[in-house]
């Protein structure tokens, strides 16, 4: 696959914080905690310490309840997103229920299926966190979508586009800074105006990325300012794109759905816990790292010292024993050691 650059116009700046890189930094762990972690804390901190009455639409639980509920507002994104590509009207939410599993594991993508009025399919999903198969798993999500629409007697022609859109709220594309709006098609490598048909597209916007770039339509900023900073209320003021202004009072009323709520809450303390988790384990492991170069050093050291012993002892160390010390336990180096006391010859000490 290869990426085509969409066409882009400037929209109007925000300045925000909400959800912003930046959480307090806890002892023992700064050097490990990446910025997507600090996301996560500092999300949920945020949205802990906010007395607004609405939920936070980084959230995944909250961004899949909110478009399942208005697809007219889901159909807005999406040509935001796909812009220049002709509109597209959503019919079909296939998955719109949150099941109590699905709060589970940061690993769990809450995504949304749905479906146009031309029958094409489409997979929308909020990505919280990076990990390291995310782009295998991606497309493989977008072809198994192309592949389960035939069924018993149907024939090709019937097939409709695939299209995978995600909003990441990390950085994919680390070294490509300047362009946050990828969108993938089976292309030509060598002639890439030249394509293998729509069946396959794949739409990767880099949330944080792109808000800082702001080349993007005036429609897709809104929805990216919204998305990562709908709690700063100064910020949601300069925002004048209709859908998201709906968008935003939908999100008071949401608040009002103590069961939402609470999922949306257990599923923020989910990620923390699992982040959380993810840094002891790599604190454990570097404790255990320390450890075992310590005893490593240890071991060099005795090795080296008996080196030299034996070199003052019987002369220039042969090539074999050389091998015999940088290979050795510590125990066979201490008993070496021993046998050095009363040995006659080099030989007598590694009998």
């Amino acid at each position: 696959m290869s990426s085509v650059n969409p066409p882009s116009s400037t929209g109007p700046s925000v300045d925000a914080t909400q959800c912003a890189v930046g959480a307090p930094a806890r002892s023992g762990f700064d050097q490990l905690t990446s910025g997507v972690q600090a996301f996560r804390f500092d999300a949920f901190r945020q949205a802990q310490q906010t007395r607004t009455h609405r939920l936070s639409f980084c959230n995944d639980v909250v961004f899949k309840a909110l478009f399942s509920r208005h697809p007219h507002l889901l159909s807005d994104l999406i040509n935001a997103v796909r812009y220049p590509a002709a509109a597209i009207t959503v019919r079909h939410i296939l998955n719109p229920h949150i099941l109590p599993a699905d709060l589970e594991g940061k690993h769990i993508v809450l995504d949304i299926l749905a479906e146009d009025a031309h029958g094409q399919r489409l997979g929308i999903e909020m990505q919280l966190q990076p990990f390291r198969h995310w782009p295998q798993r991606n497309v493989y999500g977008v072809a198994r979508s192309l592949a389960g629409q035939l069924k018993a007697g149907q024939n090709y022609r019937d097939l409709k586009p695939a299209i995978g859109i995600s909003l990441l709220a990390h950085d994919l594309f680390t070294e490509h800074p300047a362009k946050a709006n990828w969108h993938f098609t089976l292309r030509d490598s060598q002639y890439p105006q030249i394509q293998l048909g729509q069946m396959l597209q794949v739409h990767i916007i880099e949330l944080r990325k792109a808000e800082g770039l702001r080349e993007l339509p005036t429609p897709l900023l809104a929805w990216i300012a919204c998305l990562l900073h709908n709690l700063d209320e100064a910020a949601m003021t300069a925002i004048t794109h209709p859908p998201v202004q709906e968008a935003l009072t939908h999100l008071q009323t949401l608040y009002s759905d103590e069961e939402l709520r609470l999922a949306a809450e257990r599923r923020e303390q989910a990620l923390v816990d699992a982040e959380d988790m993810l840094d002891q384990a790599r604190y454990e492991g570097e404790q255990k790292g320390l450890q075992k170069g310590q005893q490593q050093g240890i071991l060099q050291g005795q090795a080296q010292l008996l080196a030299r012993q034996l070199e003052h002892r019987f002369g220039p160390l042969p090539s074999r024993y050389q091998t015999l010390l940088s290979q050795a336990s510590i125990d066979q180096l201490q008993n070496w050691s021993l046998s050095l006391l009363d040995a006659q010859s080099i030989e007598s000490v590694f009998v």
